[in-house]
């Protein structure tokens, strides 16, 4: 995976229902080049669906990072199910330890009992020894109210979110020009999320981590996150900043897992660094998001 698959991806995560012209235009490229990269990124899992989700805002929701330390006895694989039968839970990933194991846990709450109700869970959980619990940074959205013309649409664009406005129409039996309005008001009212799920640890690519924690006295989590795309250009993509204390979680996209050790050298001399810990990860499993369930309970509830 390369520059420009990363600029696809990151493109599609912020509007999913991009035509391949328009990211040809948005990326320099032919509408041709851009259809077969996103072919091959479906094909290889990368990219895993297209999806909708409803933003925090619509749900009153925070979301959260859990580091999961465990005494090792557990089935790694049923462990990982066992936290994502949580329905707050989005994905569970393993990192790589020296002793015991340890799981990287990306989820969604809302208020402060729901925070209470999720940290017990992972807490009770028979082998669990420890965990640590980050809730963090996000853009909230706005509100919005759904209305029945919505519900409709949704509920075909939850199976494909990039359906074709025609494909739409003729299975609602809706006019295409109130398809495309309704679209088009989801997509204004910024309450949803049109979006692209991916898996990045998977093919040949090595996703990873770092956990570090700056120095408040001479950055900002800004300066953080433009000192680390001006050094990793092509390998870092974004991070998850806590909400309570002075650390974020910066995501790494490389060929290989030595240059997780290369990376982390380097920042460890960045001027703001208090520490760096390295959080390399197994391919992550991913769970349904709060979000589309709840868009899946308006829908049947609403009967359409």
């Amino acid at each position: 995976m390369d520059s420009i698959d990363k600029r696809i991806i990151l493109a599609l995560d912020e509007n999913c229902r991009l035509s391949y012209q328009a990211l040809a235009e948005k990326l320099g490229l032919t509408a041709t080049a851009i259809r077969k990269r996103l072919d091959r990124l479906t094909k290889t899992g990368v990219i895993e669906e297209f999806s909708i989700v409803l933003r925090p805002a619509m749900m009153d929701s925070d979301y959260l990072i859990a580091l999961v330390s465990t005494d090792g006895s557990e089935n790694e694989a049923a462990f990982i199910e066992q936290i994502g039968s949580n329905l707050m839970v989005i994905q569970v990933g393993q990192v790589v330890t020296s002793t015991g194991r340890l799981y990287f846990v990306h989820s969604e709450y809302i208020g402060a009992e729901g925070l209470q109700n999720l940290g017990t869970f992972l807490r009770t959980l028979e082998p669990v020894t420890d965990i640590e619990l980050h809730t963090t940074l996000i853009q909230r959205g706005e509100k919005f109210d759904i209305k029945n013309l919505h519900l409709r649409v949704l509920k075909l664009l939850l199976d494909d979110a990039r359906m074709q406005v025609s494909e739409i129409s003729e299975r609602t039996g809706l006019t295409s020009r109130r398809v495309s309005r309704a679209i088009q008001e989801m997509q204004d009212s910024n309450a949803f999320w049109f979006a692209a799920r991916w898996n990045l640890s998977l093919g040949s690519n090595t996703e990873f981590y770092l956990k570090i924690k700056y120095d408040e006295q001479t950055a900002t989590k800004d300066v953080v996150d433009e000192w680390l795309r001006d050094a990793f250009p092509d390998e870092y993509w974004f991070s998850f900043y806590s909400a309570m204390e002075p650390t974020l979680f910066a995501k790494f996209v490389t060929d290989h897992f030595r240059e997780a050790e290369e990376i982390s050298r380097t920042v460890k001399n960045a001027p703001f660094l208090k520490s760096v810990d390295v959080l390399l990860s197994y391919p992550v499993k991913k769970f349904p998001r709060l979000g589309r369930i709840l868009i899946e309970e308006m829908i049947e509830e609403s009967g359409v």
